[in-house]
């Protein structure tokens, strides 16, 4: 017990206090930058899907026009879904996923019983696409 009375709890504490709150500064720090970047992303990713979804069109130097096209809207089998096809669809087991945004924003549109019957439907919206549909129903 006699070693026990060269620690003062009260510096203890201080230190400890201290280091947490260092901790929880880092780690709010680190959240708000994250859910900064995040934002900025949205609205950037916003603003370009309100400008390419109007119509926007210009003419480069060597006058070439160039001009967004309109994105396909596709409808869920049971039509409680609509999203627009942003670039990409994918079969992810028996689910037919389809790209909603930039990167990695996939949705699940549909389930099938089997992964042929995914793949098939993809193959069909693919169709749709070259065809130049702006609306599919599957």
């Amino acid at each position: 017990m006699a070693e026990n009375k060269n620690f003062d709890m009260d510096e203890i504490l201080d230190e400890l206090s201290s280091q947490i709150e260092d901790m929880v500064e880092d780690h709010i720090q680190d959240f708000a930058n994250s859910e900064l970047v995040d934002m900025v992303g949205k609205m950037v990713q916003d603003a370009l899907d309100n400008l390419t979804g109007n119509g926007c069109k210009f003419v480069l130097n060597d006058g070439t026009v160039v001009k967004t096209k309109e994105r396909m809207r596709i409808f869920s089998p049971d039509k409680s879904k609509m999203l627009l096809l942003y670039g990409g669809l994918r079969v992810d087991g028996t689910s037919l996923m389809v790209q909603t945004g930039p990167g990695s924003n996939y949705e699940n549109i549909a389930h099938y019983k089997t992964r042929e019957e995914a793949i098939a439907t993809l193959a069909r919206v693919s169709e749709a696409m070259d065809a130049g549909l702006t609306k599919f129903e599957l």
